[in-house]
């Protein structure tokens, strides 16, 4: 069951703080596209490269109107700026019709604080790293206490520092989330969109090996193949249930306990996607 769908593009109920954890797919949707339902956990309305310049205002006014049928998610533009303040604004109008934000371009801690200073108390967020001065504040932005998840913006982050859409350049900042988050003791980050939809599956089963446990998703399409390369497979859990259920009758050497704690880890995760 998919966390938000409805049909003025909306979230269907205040997701509960675990499935906000365990979300698997963000799908950024234009506030000014045409609603519907949809198979992702989370749908955010994007206040932010979802709309032009010209259309902020109008856009702001599509995603109020959703939230008086269920409470939203938004993609907010940065903090500081004249766009992310009236993003903030909206938020705060919205009050408990808010679901929770991502927000774009995070600099730092002070973004975050800032961010949830300027909304009702306790609304998740999702802190993008999109520059390379965000990925070196990265520890520091998960560990804040009102951040729920990071998210890698790709796209912006390889105009910041030149790197190709080459898996090898990426595998750095990729762990470097990983990390961040693990340290934080937050679920793990949110990958950036997978590309074309026939890549969908191939981009989560990557990202998954690297830690991550969701993606951004631009497009209905790419949903299915996403959430099956973060669901782990039919044989993983077999594996790993053969592993909780043999009991060791002599000595064990030391990879026993982080082996049992890996399979209870999955195990557990598998269990708690299938009841999303």
């Amino acid at each position: 069951m998919s966390l938000t769908h409805s049909p003025a593009g909306a979230a269907s109920a205040a997701p509960a703080p675990a499935r906000v954890d365990l979300a698997r797919t963000w799908l950024l949707r234009s506030p000014l596209a045409a609603g519907g339902e949809t198979a992702a956990d989370v749908l955010v309305l994007d206040l932010e490269d979802g709309l032009p310049a010209a259309r902020k205002t109008e856009g702001r006014e599509r995603a109020r109107r959703a939230a008086e049928t269920a409470p939203v998610w938004l993609r907010i533009s940065a903090a500081g700026t004249r766009d992310g303040e009236a993003d903030l604004a909206l938020g705060r109008e919205l009050g408990d019709r808010l679901a929770g934000v991502v927000l774009a371009m995070c600099a730092g801690p002070a973004d975050v604080a800032h961010v949830a200073a300027s909304l009702p108390s306790g609304v998740a967020i999702v802190a993008m790293i999109e520059s390379a001065a965000a990925l070196l504040s990265a520890p520091a932005i998960a560990a804040h206490p009102a951040t729920r998840r990071l998210a890698f913006g790709t796209g912006d982050f390889r105009r910041d520092t030149g790197m190709a859409a080459d898996r090898i350049a990426l595998s750095w900042p990729r762990a470097q989330l990983v990390v961040a988050s693990a340290a934080a003791g937050i679920a793990g980050p949110i990958d950036g969109p997978c590309g074309p939809i026939e890549h969908a599956r191939d981009a989560a089963e990557h990202a998954a090996t690297m830690g991550f446990t969701g993606t951004l998703a631009l497009r209905d399409a790419a949903i299915a193949g996403a959430h099956a390369g973060f669901a782990p497979s039919a044989a993983e859990v077999a594996a790993a249930r053969a592993v909780l259920a043999e009991v060791p009758d002599g000595p064990v050497d030391g990879s026993y306990a982080p082996t049992l704690a890996r399979a209870r880890d999955l195990v557990a995760r598998a269990e708690a996607l299938a009841r999303l």
